[in-house]
C-alpha cells in the first residue's frame, strides 16, 4: 500500500471510531457544556457573546464557542446542530491523526520512517482521544490545536515555523486560558538548549523567534482582556472572569477523595463550589481570589505532608484515569468499556515515556525535542491545578507521537524476524 493510501486508511479508521462513539446512546454533555453552548447560540443569532441570562459573558474564552457558533449557523442550534458538532469533532480527530503523522514523518531519521504511521495508528485508536471526541467540551478542539502545534514545530524554514507556532499558540490561548503558558514552556526549553550547546549568544540569536510568537499570542489575548474590561469592569488577562486558578489551588489541597469517582458519594466538590459562591457574594471576585489563595497557603503551612500527598494522589489519577471516568463508572453498561480501555491507555503511557527517553537521548530525534516541553506543560500546568482526566486529553497527540518513536526505535525482539518487524512498522 502506498504511504498516502496507508495514511488515508488510518485516518478513516480514526474517523469511524469517533463517529461510532458519537452514535452511542450516551449523554455527551457535561456540566460545563452550557457555558460554551449559550455564548455560541447568542453568537449564531448575531446577539453577541452572551450568557444564558442575556448578560455579556466573560466566563469562557471565545475559541470553542466561536467554533460551535459556526456550526450552528450552518445546521441550527437544535439536536441537528449538536449532532453536526459531534460529527465535525470526529473529523477534527481524524485530521489530528494526519497532523501527528506528518510531524513525525518530517523529523524521523531514515531508519525510523515507520514511526510516523505507528504514531498515527496509536492516536487513531487511542481510548482517551477517541473517547473525549464526542463530548460538547473544548478538549476535541484543543487536541486538534496541539497536533497543529506539533506539526508547526517541525516546519522549515525558521520564519515559517515561527509564524505557524505563534498563530497556533494564539488559537490555543483563545480556546483555553491555561494554554497561554505553552509558549513560555517551549521558549525556555529551546533557549536553554541553545545556551547549553553554544552559549548565551546562540540563545540571543533564537530569542527573536519567540518574541514574534509572543506578540502573535499577546495581541488577541489582550484584545479579549480589553473586551472583558469593557463589559464587566474588570480587565482579565487570563481570559476567564472567575477565580479559576485560585479555586483549583485550594480544591487540590483540600480534596479528601481517595479516588476521583468517589466525589458523588462525598459531595466534596459541590460543597466547595457552594462555599466559593458565598465568598463571591461577600467579597467579590478579587476578594474571593485572595481568600482562596490564603486558604490554600494555610493548608500547605499547617499540613504540608497531607497537602503534598493529596496533590500527588490527584495528579496520579490525572494520568492514570480516563476522560469521563466518573460517568463511565456510574453508567450500568459503559463501565465495561472503561475497564477495557484502561490497559490500552496505560500501555500508551509506557510507550510514550520510552519515546521521550529516545527523543532526549538520541540525536537523530533532535527535531522532536520540543515535545519534551509540551510534556512538561501537561505535567505541571493543568495537572497541578485540580487535575481531572479530561485535561490530559489534548496531550494525546504528543503522547502518540512519542509512542510512535518508541515502537519504531526500540530494539527488535530476538524472536521477531527483521522482515516481520519492518512489516509491522510499515
Amino acid at each position: 500500500m502506498a504511504p498516502a493510501a496507508r495514511l488515508a486508511f488510518v485516518m478513516l479508521v480514526a474517523l469511524g471510531v469517533r463517529l461510532g462513539l458519537a452514535l452511542l446512546p450516551f449523554d455527551y454533555s457535561g456540566p460545563d457544556s452550557v457555558t460554551y453552548l449559550e455564548p455560541a447560540r447568542s453568537l449564531a443569532r448575531g446577539e453577541g457573546y452572551l450568557a444564558a441570562d442575556g448578560t455579556p459573558s466573560a466566563s469562557r474564552p471565545p475559541g470553542y464557542p466561536a467554533f460551535l457558533a459556526v456550526v450552528f449557523l450552518a445546521f441550527g442550534d437544535g439536536p441537528g446542530g449538536l449532532a453536526a458538532v459531534r460529527g465535525l469533532q470526529a473529523l477534527l480527530g481524524a485530521l489530528t491523526v494526519g497532523l501527528v503523522h506528518e510531524a513525525v514523518r518530517a523529523t524521523a531519521p531514515a531508519g525510523a520512517r515507520p514511526a510516523a504511521i505507528v504514531a498515527a495508528v496509536a492516536l487513531a485508536v487511542d481510548p482517551v482521544s477517541a473517547g473525549q471526541g464526542p463530548f460538547l467540551l473544548r478538549e476535541a478542539l484543543l487536541s486538534f490545536g496541539v497536533a497543529a502545534l506539533v506539526r508547526a514545530l517541525t516546519l522549515r524554514p525558521a520564519r515559517v515555523r515561527a509564524l505557524a507556532v505563534g498563530l497556533t499558540l494564539a488559537g490555543l490561548a483563545l480556546t483555553h486560558q491555561l494554554y497561554v503558558l505553552v509558549g513560555p514552556f517551549l521558549a525556555l526549553a529551546d533557549l536553554g538548549r541553545a545556551w547549553g550547546r553554544a552559549g548565551p549568544r546562540a540563545a540571543l540569536r533564537r530569542a527573536p523567534v519567540w518574541v514574534l510568537a509572543g506578540v502573535l499570542v499577546a495581541w488577541p489575548v489582550t484584545l479579549w482582556a480589553l473586551r472583558n474590561e469593557r463589559v464587566t469592569g474588570h480587565r482579565s488577562f487570563t481570559l476567564a472572569q472567575n477565580a479559576v486558578v485560585h479555586r483549583e489551588l485550594w480544591l487540590t489541597v483540600m480534596c479528601p477523595n481517595a479516588w476521583l469517582p468517589s466525589d458523588p458519594a462525598t459531595g466534596y466538590q459541590e460543597s466547595a463550589f457552594t462555599q466559593e459562591g458565598h465568598m463571591y457574594e461577600l467579597l467579590g471576585l478579587e476578594g474571593t481570589r485572595r481568600e482562596l489563595l490564603r486558604r490554600a497557603a494555610e493548608a500547605w503551612r499547617e499540613h504540608p505532608l497531607r497537602s503534598l500527598g493529596r496533590t500527588l494522589r490527584i495528579n496520579a489519577w490525572y494520568w492514570l484515569e480516563l476522560p469521563g471516568a466518573v460517568r463511565l463508572v456510574e453508567h450500568p453498561r459503559l463501565q465495561v468499556a472503561r475497564w477495557g480501555a484502561l490497559p490500552l491507555h496505560w500501555a500508551r503511557l509506557v510507550a510514550a515515556a520510552a519515546g521521550l527517553w529516545f527523543v532526549l537521548r538520541d540525536p537523530r530525534w533532535a527535531r522532536l525535542r520540543p515535545l519534551a516541553a509540551l510534556v512538561a506543560f501537561f505535567a505541571f500546568a493543568p495537572a497541578l491545578l485540580y487535575p481531572i482526566p479530561r485535561y490530559l486529553a489534548p496531550a494525546c497527540p504528543v503522547l502518540a507521537a512519542l509512542a510512535g518513536v518508541a515502537l519504531a526505535t526500540a530494539p527488535r525482539p530476538a524472536w521477531l524476524p527483521a522482515s516481520r518487524a519492518e512489516a509491522v512498522g510499515a
